[in-house]
């Protein structure tokens, strides 16, 4: 059973679909992080009541094979009506022609959620957080790809360093990677999650490692965007594949975790779509208390002019 709570769900929709209510032709609607299932279950439910709410498909997407596997149980009549379809795959397998979907539908609707979901944190064994013990992994796909701990043990101690500062942007990336490479070179590079934050902490002056923000944070970032290609994943998805996938007068909703998404998806809107809200919408008040996790959320939403790109 999912603990994992979508993010405005119901805003995101009333942009998202609504506008495509009455639509009289059917659509398709692609979520391309399905994570635990939550935004699906809204778009399900808000097409089902339109006119043609059977005939509207759904494909969804991840990189995550357990989140493909829970939601085939969680939706399987949906699955078995052939309303949504379920599909292991990265942003970028997105472009050109859309697996797994044989009838040709129009594309009005694009949703990407880039935060991980409770699940995928709170499994240790991922190792994407340090709130509980597990290998130092992090990747979203374990069938791919190096480990966190594999990349540590290549990259040299710039390489590390800038990794830190570019992608978490963590004023003590240099001491952190000196501190890192030390441990390499002693054999003593820790393998675990709770080990790794502990070496990190070490790295800043004792009154700054247990504040507000763990000092490990931001490394963890870093790291977990490095291992998962995250920024590559998201430039090719505003920049190669929503354009191709998109009918004209479609829109997109991108809900983005921290500044360097939220800047790339800002920039990409403006430079290429017609934005529809002037600011990133935030959750408020209700939904922060019963999901804190919401908190450092940003929603941006665009549309394709029914005339092409937007100048």
């Amino acid at each position: 059973m999912t603990r994992h709570l979508p993010i405005m769900a119901n805003g995101i929709m009333d942009v998202l679909i609504r506008p495509f209510e009455s639509a009289t032709q059917p659509a398709l609607h692609v979520d391309c992080t399905l994570g635990g299932g939550g935004h699906v279950a809204a778009m399900l439910e808000r097409l089902r009541g339109t006119p043609l709410g059977r005939e509207h498909r759904i494909l969804a997407v991840d990189r995550d094979e357990s989140a493909i596997a829970a939601a085939r149980q969680r939706f399987s009549a949906e699955v078995g009506q052939g309303r949504l379809i379920l599909t292991h795959a990265k942003f970028s397998d997105l472009r050109g022609p859309l697996p797994s979907v044989s009838q040709p539908l129009p594309v009005l609707g694009v949703l990407a959620d880039l935060g991980f979901s409770s699940d995928q944190i709170d499994s240790p064994e991922r190792g994407l957080s340090f709130r509980l013990e597990g290998p130092l992994d992090m990747r979203l796909d374990p069938s791919v790809g190096m480990t966190a701990r594999q990349m540590l043990m290549t990259l040299s101690e710039r390489e590390i360093a800038d990794l830190i500062w570019n992608l978490g942007e963590e004023r003590m990336s240099r001491k952190i990677a000196r501190r890192i490479v030390e441990a390499r070179s002693r054999g003593q590079l820790p393998d675990s999650t709770l080990g790794f934050a502990d070496l990190v902490s070490q790295a800043f002056p004792p009154a700054q490692r247990h504040g507000k923000i763990h000092a490990a944070t931001r490394t963890f970032q870093a790291l977990r965007i490095a291992v998962n290609d995250e920024m590559g994943e998201l430039d090719g998805l505003l920049n190669d594949v929503l354009p191709s996938i998109l009918s004209p007068g479609g829109r997109v909703a991108v809900i983005s975790f921290h500044s360097l998404e939220d800047r790339r998806v800002k920039r990409s809107f403006l430079d290429q779509w017609t934005p529809l809200t002037k600011k990133p919408i935030e959750a408020g008040e209700a939904e922060l208390a019963q999901n804190p996790r919401s908190r450092s959320a940003k929603v941006r939403f665009a549309e394709l002019s029914v005339g092409g790109r937007h100048e």
